[in-house]
């Protein structure tokens, strides 16, 4: 009896140990999969917009991709971006005279040395930012096998593909490749962009799963991408990673053993066998009582676990810190069946900065509707020292709270749990921020092991999407504070006409674009009038835009003609970086006749609004500058009434995503017809807040106004 005991309770002992060990490793591989969908998904991402590299003609245009691949929005995602063409053994010698170049391939000793005949090359047109100084270009980028299958995937599938391990020539070391292909009107595969995604990232998204010290390893197919090698890959916890056209696996190995030691000493008493025995009659019929509420529970995991994934896809997307904290407080509580969630930051002086809001559902607001409200921190009066969540920052450990009694006299963690009767505190570490994410429940509450995992995913994106949100609201407010400086401080007092203009950035959804302004006196007889709109956002397009609006003041100098302005603008502009493509509209106004002259390159056209009705002054003119260096700016004239308004705009004041823009100027001719009798300031002031709320700016926007009250006696 003691024999047959003693075996028993070491089998028992045993079995409970491997699954607890197998339990461990399959939350460590589902856990690292759900982080890397979330990477590899957030760069294909970021891809999408290149599109547009594709002209109407079919041709990939590489100064629209430089344009793309320096919008900042892209982030870390996409760290470098490389365009790739597509030419044929025929086509070989045009194209390497068109670049200047050989299309190349590495040798044996990683040289760049002209590459061999193949049906087709897959030779890169330009890399952004080219930190090889021009080398890259002409590589072929499919020569390489494995670039090659990347290549193809994404050929095949008409999507983004991701492919195995390659280097690259730069500080970031090994890359996965990811490829999307460029299709062009007729849904043909015009050519690819192309980026990595860098190993280490991987690698810091499968060891942050891991909390056992147990191998981990990142497998495409039988190839190690990122991790351990595993000595019996057989034996692993797998858990399959979703990526586009990619067969990926996480592969988390068995780690030290269970010591059985103590269960050989304990078990080897009589009293001890006994209750082995009856243990394994006890657990038998526990098992049949929890398995109806175990498949229960896995039903509302597998629900929680959706809805933790959509507010990931909410943390990837957003921009800005209130964009972060706006995903988190207001969805995450009800993803995860809890009553609040705070978050706060250390700010300089160490103190907890809280950001705080009820969740969105409790305000009866529909999904998408958090977007551009106001989030406010306020720092907590009480200080970090000695707290719960100070000792979470220390041990860089999440502490699970279960009831009220775990914070019991700490008065951070009471002030972050509310009402609330649990409380999880979740360590938010990344680059250069530190705070916590604080997620309260509203009644005593067991965390288990899965439900520990998933907050501790949430915890490590929203983390990272804090650290790029610090990024964005630094670059967006030196960039708004930038463009405001680079625009006029006054507007001229013109006798004979009001002139008044307004600028303001997007509130929410996008970075501060490159919409600009400017009125220029020219004599006392003639005022010149622009408006302009640069393509891209954040400081390059600010920089672009001041530089544009130096060029516009030397210009007219020299000539008052709205047409040779623009085309010697028009020449100029590919020697002003990130310049291409930009609209502008110029308007000389003869205050002695009401003669108004202008001419457009690829601007809304002006509206004129008087007594008389209405009328959208839609003329021929230039396509974007840069684009028809040589071409001719058509002219146009037309005689004004006294009190005639005239309006000039970007397409921010109009354009609006789900309709056509012909009815965004019915729209602006509507109001502004409306609205004529107001003054030239209250007028622009009215126009845009009735054309654009602020709360649904997406774009920047610029409008200038001017009246024509005919030539006075006063003088300028």
């Amino acid at each position: 009896m003691l024999v047959l005991g003693t075996a028993a309770g070491v089998v028992l002992a045993r079995a409970r140990a491997v699954e607890a060990v197998e339990d461990r490793a399959r939350r460590a591989a589902s856990s690292a999969a759900a982080l890397l969908e979330i990477d590899v998904r957030q760069v294909a991402a970021g891809l999408g917009g290149a599109a547009a590299v594709v002209g109407p003609d079919g041709e990939l245009d590489v100064e629209v991709f430089r344009s793309f691949a320096s919008d900042p929005l892209s982030g870390e995602e996409v760290r470098q971006l490389a365009l790739i063409d597509v030419i044929t053994a025929d086509e070989r010698a045009e194209f390497e005279d068109r670049i200047g170049a050989d299309i190349t391939v590495l040798d044996d000793r990683g040289r760049l040395v002209p590459a061999p005949t193949t049906p087709v090359h897959h030779p890169v047109l330009s890399v952004q930012p080219d930190v090889a100084e021009g080398a890259a270009v002409g590589f072929d980028f499919g020569a390489d096998p494995t670039r090659r299958a990347v290549l193809e995937a994404a050929q095949r599938t008409r999507a983004a593909a991701v492919g195995g391990v390659v280097d690259v020539p730069s500080e970031v070391g090994p890359v996965v490749a990811v490829v999307r292909p460029l299709l062009d009107g007729d849904h043909e595969v015009r050519g690819f962009v192309a980026t990595g995604i860098p190993v280490s990232r991987l690698q810091e998204s499968i060891r942050t799963a891991v909390v056992s010290g147990a191998p981990i390893a990142l497998v495409d197919g039988e190839s190690l991408i990122a991790g351990d090698e595993l000595r019996d890959p057989e034996e692993a916890t797998a858990a399959d990673v979703d990526v586009p056209s990619g067969s990926w696996q996480v592969l988390v190995g068995p780690g030290s053993g269970p010591d059985l030691a103590l269960a050989w000493l304990v078990a080897a008493g009589g009293l001890v066998a006994i209750l082995a025995m009856a243990a394994l009659v006890i657990v038998t019929e526990r098992h049949q009582r929890r398995l109806g509420g175990a498949n229960a529970l896995l039903a509302t995991n597998e629900e929680r676990s959706r809805a933790v994934q959509v507010v990931a896809g909410r943390l990837a997307r957003a921009l800005s810190g209130s964009d972060v904290a706006a995903a988190l407080v207001d969805h995450l509580p009800a993803a995860v069946g809890a009553r609040s969630a705070v978050v706060a930051t250390m700010d300089r002086a160490g103190r907890l900065a809280v950001i705080e809001r009820e969740p969105a559902g409790d305000q009866g607001g529909e999904e998408g509707e958090d977007e551009g409200r106001a989030v406010e921190a306020r720092p907590l009066p009480v200080p970090v020292v000695g707290s719960v969540v100070e000792g979470a920052l220390a041990r860089r450990e999440p502490a699970w709270l279960s009831s009220p009694l775990g914070w019991k006299g700490d008065e951070v963690a009471t002030e972050l749990a509310g009402d609330g009767q649990a409380l999880a505190v979740l360590p938010l570490l990344a680059e250069d921020v530190t705070g916590v994410l604080a997620v309260s429940y509203p009644r005593l509450h067991i965390f288990g092991d899965d439900e520990q995992a998933l907050l501790q995913t949430v915890g490590v994106l929203a983390a990272r999407a804090l650290a790029r949100g610090r990024r964005y609201d630094a670059e967006h407010e030196t960039a708004v504070a930038f463009q405001r400086a680079a625009l006029p401080d006054a507007l001229p007092t013109v006798a004979g006409a009001t002139v008044a203009a307004r600028y303001r950035p997007a509130t929410h959804g996008a970075t501060v674009g490159g919409d600009w302004y400017d009125a220029l006196l020219l004599d006392g007889d003639r005022v010149l009038l622009v408006v302009g709109d640069v393509v891209g956002h954040g400081m390059v397009a600010a920089a672009a835009m001041g530089r544009l609006r130096t060029a516009f003041q030397t210009i007219v100098r020299f000539t008052a003609d709205p047409g040779l302005i623009l085309q010697a603008i028009n020449q100029q502009v590919l020697t002003i970086p990130d310049a291409f493509c930009t609209t502008v509209v110029c308007v000389v106004l003869e205050l002695g006749t009401g003669e108004l002259v202008w001419s457009r390159a690829g601007h809304p056209p002006p509206l004129v609004v008087g007594a008389g009705g209405r009328e959208l002054l839609d003329e021929p003119c230039l396509p974007p500058l840069g684009v028809a260096a040589d071409a001719v700016a058509p002219v146009h004239r037309r005689m004004l009434a006294t009190g005639d308004v005239v309006v000039l705009y970007t397409d921010g004041l109009v354009e609006r995503r789900t309709e056509a823009l012909d009815q965004g100027f019915r729209r602006l001719g509507a109001v502004a017809e409306e609205l004529i009798d107001l003054d030239p300031e209250e007028l622009s002031d009215a126009l845009v807040e009735a054309l654009v709320p602020a709360e649904d700016q997406t774009d920047d926007l610029a409008v200038l106004v001017v009246r024509f009250e005919g030539r006075s006696s006063g003088g300028c």
